[in-house]
């Protein structure tokens, strides 16, 4: 990945790490080419992203993104890579993953929120936080309203 070039520091009120599980590694094309749109279109900004490979022993191996091949397709898009996640941020994202699966975590400041960012720090507030909301328990509230999840 090329450094990016429009200088403005990232929105700290808007960073957040997502964790792609995958079958394995190798399979990282489509993702890649999804971050590089997202990227192209200027909603995120990636600022770390990391392979991990979990041991049919639960342990987590880091794999850096120049070591996969299914990312070649991100070698030229703008951002910066390294130094955000720790080895125990590793050790937590990889914590919810099965034994033999892999992931991708991605560090991205989300700048699809930046005009909403700007809008409460202009009557002194500021996002302070979010969160996924976990796929069964969306599917759990449509169940209980009479949808067909």
């Amino acid at each position: 990945m090329q450094p990016h070039d429009d200088g403005a520091t990232p929105d700290l009120d808007l960073v957040e790490y997502v964790v792609v599980a995958v079958p394995e590694l190798s399979s990282t094309v489509g993702v890649a080419a999804a971050l590089r749109e997202l990227v192209e279109s200027a909603r995120i900004r990636i600022l770390d992203l990391v392979g991990v490979v979990v041991g049919p022993d639960g342990r987590a191996t880091a794999v850096e993104p120049e070591q996969l091949p299914g990312l070649a397709e991100l070698g030229d898009v703008q951002g910066e890579v390294g130094g955000l996640l720790s080895e125990d941020d590793l050790a937590l994202a990889s914590s919810a993953l099965a034994p033999g699966t892999s992931a991708l975590i991605v560090v991205v400041e989300d700048r699809w929120a930046q005009l909403l960012a700007g809008a409460a720090r202009e009557v002194g507030g500021r996002i302070v936080g979010g969160e996924r909301i976990p796929r069964y328990r969306l599917e759990q509230a449509d169940r209980a309203r009479g949808g067909a999840a």
